[in-house]
Order: structure tokens, then sequence, then C-alpha cells
């Protein structure tokens, strides 16, 4: 009879804590690997350099382009070093196009800055025959730098028709992108559960409450980079790039088409396998940013504002530590940010993507956004995702949606504090020897 007990008290102990020993035993863990310090020098020299059609360098393929942004990786990476984010020049701009009548599909992709040949130059009027054979886009063509977006008054500087938007991404710092890469799903989706019972399980799609939602990808991995969290690998999100920015077509991402000459197909791909790993390697070997006051005068005000920082609930999206990695200042979710920080599209290298409006709305919202991480925010200006904010207080000061409580509190600060605020912001340096 004992035995009998114990036999049914062993499975009803299986039958309750099986299931999460199994989840402990299954959650995924960081698994930090050392980066191969060959494979790393060997991405520098190719993240430096500057590509040419049919450079020696590539496989075979065509070499930079047909259509491209820039002619190497530094030459948007650059402040505070190699790897770190880059000013207005090198915008990407996005489009989305419905069809007039809203029925038909949706076209979104990028317009790329720059051609090798006049045949390949993409212009806005491949979007619309009646807009302007334009390449290179100005953000102040669409949106009031510092101010928001253009008044409807001034009647939208571009004359866009109302099924074309426009809109841009700004050069993202690359400094401890290893660390992102190597935070488990499970610790994003945590932060994500975390905020929604804070706030009596709301939904994300509060434009109040600051809570994120995780995006989750086709692929079932949860994005944590680019401006949207489209990426979930830092190895996709680095030959995306070298795809969309550079032209330069590899195994996993196809160079774009040009929408001026879309029969056009490279002979073969720019880059191997084995040159994405070491790009791979040199991004994932850029230091973390680190926190530095430069003038010991300051630190008392850095500490302090570090705690208003805090008090005024700043920290609820740009957490400070997220799993294991410290001083990110992100929690990686989608946050809404309100009307005024719109911006479509997540579409991002190869062919432009048709989808039908259903589909295409599936993804993040136009005023969702990432939490950028905080970590070197000190040397990346221009701020948020088109860079329209020159300043750190001129990004607090257009936080809208969910980051509008913070933003009015910070407001509400006297002189004084917020400039302490700022002062801590400013400590929060990109790495001391950036490579």
């Amino acid at each position: 009879m004992k035995k009998s007990y114990f036999a049914w008290g062993l499975a009803a102990a299986l039958f309750i804590f099986g299931p999460i020993g199994w989840r402990v035993l299954s959650w995924e863990r960081t698994q930090s690997q050392t980066v191969d310090a060959n494979q790393a020098t060997a991405g520098a020299v190719l993240f430096s350099h500057e590509w040419q059609p049919r450079d020696p360098l590539c496989n075979g393929g065509d070499g930079l382009g047909p259509v491209f942004n820039a002619r190497s990786c530094v030459a948007c990476h650059h402040q505070g070093g190699v790897g770190g984010g880059g000013g207005l020049d090198h915008n990407v701009t996005v489009y989305v196009v419905q069809s007039p009548t809203g029925n038909g599909p949706v076209r979104e992709g990028v317009i790329h800055a720059d051609a090798t040949t006049s045949k390949q130059r993409e212009t806005l009027n491949h979007l619309d025959p009646a807009l302007p054979a334009l390449t290179r886009v100005q953000l102040a063509q669409i949106v009031n730098v510092n101010g928001g977006k253009i008044a409807p008054g001034r009647a939208d500087r571009l004359g866009l028709p109302s099924h074309v938007q426009l809109s841009q991404r700004n050069t993202p710092a690359l400094f401890g992108a290893k660390l992102i890469d190597e935070i488990p799903d499970r610790i994003i989706i945590a932060q994500e559960r975390q905020q929604r019972l804070q706030f009596a399980m709301a939904s994300p799609n509060t434009e109040h409450s600051p809570i994120g939602r995780a995006h989750r990808l086709p692929s079932g991995q949860i994005g944590r980079f680019g401006w949207k969290g489209q990426t979930g690998r830092l190895a996709d999100f680095v030959q995306a790039a070298c795809a969309n920015e550079l032209g330069l077509g590899n195994p996993t991402q196809a160079q774009p088409v040009s929408l001026a000459n879309p029969g056009y197909r490279a002979p073969g791909i720019d880059l191997t396998q084995a040159q994405c790993d070491e790009l791979t390697a040199f991004v994932a070997a850029l230091p973390k940013p680190v926190e530095r006051v430069e003038n010991p005068a300051h630190q008392a005000d850095a500490s302090a504002g570090k705690g208003l920082f805090n008090k005024i609930g700043c920290v609820q999206c740009h957490t400070p530590n997220l799993g294991s990695v410290e001083g990110i200042y992100s929690d990686l979710l989608l946050h809404r940010m309100g009307s005024t920080l719109e911006g479509t599209g997540t579409s991002y290298g190869g062919p432009p993507v048709q989808s039908t409006p259903s589909v295409a709305s599936s993804g993040p919202l136009p005023d969702e956004w990432r939490t950028p991480p905080l970590w070197g925010v000190a040397d990346s200006a221009p701020y948020l995702h088109d860079g329209r904010a020159a300043t750190l207080q001129d990004a607090i000061d257009l936080h809208g949606g969910q980051g509008a409580a913070s933003a009015t509190r910070f407001r509400g600060l006297s002189d004084h504090e917020r400039a302490q605020v700022l002062t801590f912001l400013r400590s929060l340096k990109a790495p001391l020897q950036a490579p």
C-alpha cells in the first residue's frame, strides 16, 4: 500500500512540477562565445574597405551596387570610433506605397541614395509618376527637424500623394552588439510580461502606459536589432546591411533590386559566408559603451541626474540592466511613441516587398519603435529613429505616446534638475578604446 501511495505521489509531483522542470532545463541560457581574433581582424579590413563596382574583394559578383547608400560600413558607422552611429548624411529613406483605392497590394522598401549607373538610379517617381525624379531625400523634406512632422498648412514639402509615405532611419551605433545578441529571448519576453503585470495587464496598444511588446518574427525569434526590432540575430543584421547599404549580395541576403531596372541580376554573390562571418566577428568584438564622467566636478550632478532619470520614469522603457547585460538602458521592446513620431515601413533589403493591407498591418505599427539602448548615447547624435532631434533635450521633448508622461515629468523638473539628467545622459559614452 505504501508503495502505491509513493507511486501516486511521484506521479502527481511529476505532473505538477515536470513541465516547470522541463522549462528550466530547456531555457535558453546566455552562451557567451569568444570572438575569433583573426576573424575580427579580417572583418575590420572589410568594414573600412571602400567598395567599388566589380571590386576585387568580391567573388564573381558585381561589387558595389547596383544601388547603394554608402561605399563602406565605416562611412555610416563612425561617431565615437569605428562602429559608432552616424549623422543625417547617410539616413536611409524608407517608403510605403498603398494602392490609391486602398484595396490593392502594399509596396514597401528603400529608395537608395546612389547607383553605379544612371540606368540603375532610383528616384521618387518610380514610386508614383506624380513625384519628382529625386534620389536623395533630405530629412527636412519629410519632417520638421526638432519639431515633429511637417504641419499640414505647410503642404508636404515633397507634395506626397496620400497613398505614398516616406520616413527615414538614422545610423545606429554597433558598440556592445554581441551582448545584445546573446540576451536570451526569454529575458526580453519576461520584460514584456513584467510591464503588463505592472499596469494591470493593459494592452501594449495603449498610448498612455509604458507597456512594450516583444517583436515576434516569422522565424520564431524575438527581434532585437533595428529601429523596428526587425532582426533577431547579429549575423542577420550585418548581412542585411551589407546587401541593402552597399549592394553586396551574400548567401542569406540578396542585393536590392533597383526600382529603375528590376530586370537586372548580378552574376553572382559579392560576399562569401566566410567574409560575412568575419564582418560579424568584427562587430561582435566592438566593446560595450561605458558610463564615464569626464570632468570630476560633474560627478555629483551625474549621480543626481541618474536618480532623477529613475524617479521620472525613464527606466520603465530604458531599463538599466537586461538579464546579465548591465548599463544597456533598454528593454528591447516595441513601444508606441505617438503620431508625431510615426515612421512607416519595416522592409529592409532585397526586392521591394508587396503584401496585402492585412499582412502589412501585422508588423510594428507606424508609431512603434524598439527602445534604443542609451549606452553610448552621448556620442551618437542626432537622436530618435530619423535623427530629427539634434540634442538630448530635443529628443526628450519629442517623446510622445508611451513616453509622454516621463517627458512631461522631465519638463516639470527645475532647470538645475533637468541639467542634472542631461549630465547623466552625457556620461553614457562610447567605449574608451573603440577600434
